[in-house]
């Protein structure tokens, strides 16, 4: 029996570069009133637009055509009866501008074709045949022969009954026919119900991620519709390469949509300071200056966008040798740290103090086990006594030559107003920096960061540039911190970079370059992240083009929505993937899974320990959850309830006082 393949149109072989369907009505109001050709808001026209579809189809219950809803439109808005054909024809010109072949569709119909099938192609909408065998032949998925059926042309739809069985007459019943789309009812259910076999590929469809981008369309002057398609345009093609599908959803709709906003927020400030050029700092700045090189060539071309080369170890350590202050913040000995990797931080000698000292967790044998509480409080009093104290002081004389040198290179001395762009939290960094450049009698820069989690250091000088965050502030700002859980682990894990940590600079013949602790970041390029640059930088790519030059557009709302979708209610596929990036500690074991499985024996560890934490500070809660036993997962999951919920806790007792008073008789 000769086969027929059939396949659905929109997003099964074609789709947008917009989210939602009917984010395109939006691009067109838009057009048509640049034009002047509508008597009403872009807002208003896409939205009758949207109705009286809706409307059509139900009063006639069927699908109808585009000449008949922007005919029923033009006389509800009491326009000339022409504009209705204008209408039209400008809604088919945009949708050939945004449509794009879905990724693996042309194999997926090449496929039918070598099996020896007939290929069709049957789809509910508004459109003629010719118009969509038009766009299919023009993005080489359909041959001139093939026939296309439309719900519009015929009359009948698929999910309201009747294409497909004008399909089977048209074509013969003697074939075998079978149906591929992406809508449960009208590609799955109606087909069967006519004696068809069908499938579905859901691939087109909106995530969790990108819907929710769609939702805030208004609110970002349709930025994030675009941001929507242009995150499902990449993430299609990273799975069509093989990309891990969590992997790159989330790439695709959490890390390049935020980024995109970052740097949309980075343009705005800096073109309102002044500032001619942008460093993004290494390692959490790779990503950032990957995405951002797309978009600050769109928004403000004339501002250059720079990588620097540096980091905590290598700025604070050189300033610690021009600044006190920064010297006793400096020789802190971090949380869950250990001998080895504290000593090394500050550029000492672990075997040479051990000789000097003679304190047993300096011992090669323990100098690698997390120090315990009263070995911490040791060495910390150590590293503040001399002659401990004068050793660190030459080290960071030594960086520090080196560092001022590099800085001098890249231009930090040349008096063009600039900016460092990096994640941020406590400020340490960015107070180093400005020591340095004010040391060698630079200009100060501005600093702008994803967010801060901590007040200014009184102990501190005060930063001469500005200090901007932009998604959450703790200090100023405590409520922009409501919902998301360790905001600073997620973003410090979506940004990890490819590199190794710069400790230092040395010079070569072509100048200087910077010394990292290990070439590259051997477990995160292991785990994936060069393949989470590429799809996030591709998302930002695809959207550049659409983002507005002049108009002010706020996307922290939805980078944070965005954020705390993922972080907090994160799903099974995203635990397996994500769960397992190698988050980097200062402990004995340097790397280790974000997602930490909470058992018995690692709370008894702790304890012994003197930590009374469930898990590291540095942990994913939600992604520990999913992967610990009980009852540490039932214990985990209530305290992120409570903590989440903990303004609702304190209110009950007034509320269940409230609600007795309203049921008492008067």
């Amino acid at each position: 029996m000769p086969a027929v393949s059939s396949f659905d149109v929109f997003d099964t072989v074609l789709t947008r570069r917009v989210g939602a369907p009917d984010a395109l009505f939006t691009v067109v109001a838009r057009q048509l009133l640049d034009e002047s050709s509508i008597p009403t808001s872009a807002e208003v026209f896409a939205e009758l637009r949207r109705s009286y579809e809706n409307r059509l189809i139900t009063a006639s219950g069927r699908q109808v055509g585009l000449e008949m809803i922007y005919t029923e439109l033009a006389r509800s808005l009491a326009v000339e009866p022409s504009q209705a054909d204008h209408w039209k024809h400008t809604e088919e010109r945009i949708e050939r501008e945004l449509t794009v072949p879905v990724p693996g569709a042309a194999r997926m119909i090449s496929d039918a074709r070598a099996r020896g099938d007939r290929v069709i192609f049957v789809s509910d909408t508004p459109h003629t045949e010719a118009f969509l065998s038009e766009l299919l032949v023009g993005h080489d998925l359909a041959r001139a022969g093939d026939q296309v059926f439309t719900s519009a042309d015929r009359g009948v739809s698929k999910a309201l009954g009747g294409l497909f069985d004008v399909v089977k007459k048209d074509l013969g019943v003697e074939h075998r026919f079978e149906h591929v789309g992406d809508n449960p009812r009208a590609d799955l259910a109606a087909p069967r119900v006519e004696g068809w076999s069908s499938s579905l590929v859901r691939g087109a469809k909106l995530t969790r991620y990108e819907e929710l981008m769609e939702r805030h369309a208004l609110s970002t002057s349709s930025v994030s519709s675009w941001l929507a398609g242009s995150a499902r345009l990449s993430r299609l093609e990273a799975v069509d390469r093989g990309v891990d599908a969590a992997l790159a959803k989330v790439a695709s709709g959490v890390v390049g949509p935020m980024l995109v906003g970052y740097a949309l927020w980075v343009a705005a400030q800096a073109r309102r300071q002044g500032i001619k050029r942008v460093y993004y700092a290494a390692r959490d700045g790779q990503v950032m200056y990957k995405v951002a090189q797309h978009v600050l060539a769109r928004v403000t071309p004339d501002i250059e966008v720079r990588y620097l080369y540096g980091s905590r170890q290598a700025w604070v350590a050189s300033a610690s040798a021009y600044s006190d202050e920064v010297l006793k913040r400096w020789l802190v000995v971090p949380r869950d740290s250990t001998a080895r990797t504290t000593l090394r931080r500050v550029g000492l000698d672990i075997e040479r103090l051990h000789q000097e000292t003679q304190l047993p967790f300096l011992h090669s044998e323990h100098a690698d086990n997390v120090l315990s509480p009263e070995d911490h409080r040791e060495l910390g009093d150590r590293l503040f006594a001399e002659p401990v104290l004068s050793w660190v002081k030459t080290a960071a004389a030594e960086t520090a030559a080196g560092t001022i040198a590099y800085l001098r290179q890249e231009g930090l001395f040349d008096g063009t107003p600039s900016a460092l762009v990096d994640s941020g939290w406590g400020g340490m960094t960015a107070h180093a920096l400005d020591v340095l450049l004010k040391q060698e009698g630079g200009s100060a820069v501005s600093h702008f960061f994803v967010g801060r989690t901590n007040p200014p250091d009184p102990n501190l000088p005060p930063l001469e540039g500005a200090y901007l965050p932009w998604l959450f502030d703790q200090y100023e700002r405590p409520h922009s911190m409501a919902g998301l859980q360790a905001p600073t682990v997620v973003v410090e894990m979506l940004c990890a970079g490819t590199e190794g940590r710069t400790i230092g600079y040395q010079q070569a013949e072509d100048g200087w370059c910077p010394v990292f602790a290990a070439a590259q970041n051997d477990p995160a390029l292991a785990w994936g992240v060069e393949q989470v640059h590429h799809v996030a930088e591709r998302t930002a790519e695809l959207v550049a083009s659409h983002l507005p030059i002049t108009e002010p557009v706020d996307c922290s709302p939805v980078a944070w929505d965005l954020l705390t979708l993922f972080w907090n209610h994160p799903t099974d596929d995203e635990v397996a993937t994500w769960g397992r990036f190698p988050w980097e500690e200062e402990a004995s074991v340097p790397f280790q899974d974000v997602a930490e499985r909470v058992t018995t024996r690692t709370i008894a560890r702790r304890l012994m320990s003197g930590d009374r934490h469930l898990r590291r500070n540095s942990s994913w809660r939600a992604g520990s959850a999913r992967v610990s036993a009980q009852p540490w997962k039932t214990v985990l999951r209530s305290k992120a309830w409570a903590d989440t919920n903990r303004a609702r806790i304190r209110r009950a007792p007034r509320s269940i006082r409230m609600r007795l008073i309203r049921l008492r008789r008067r």
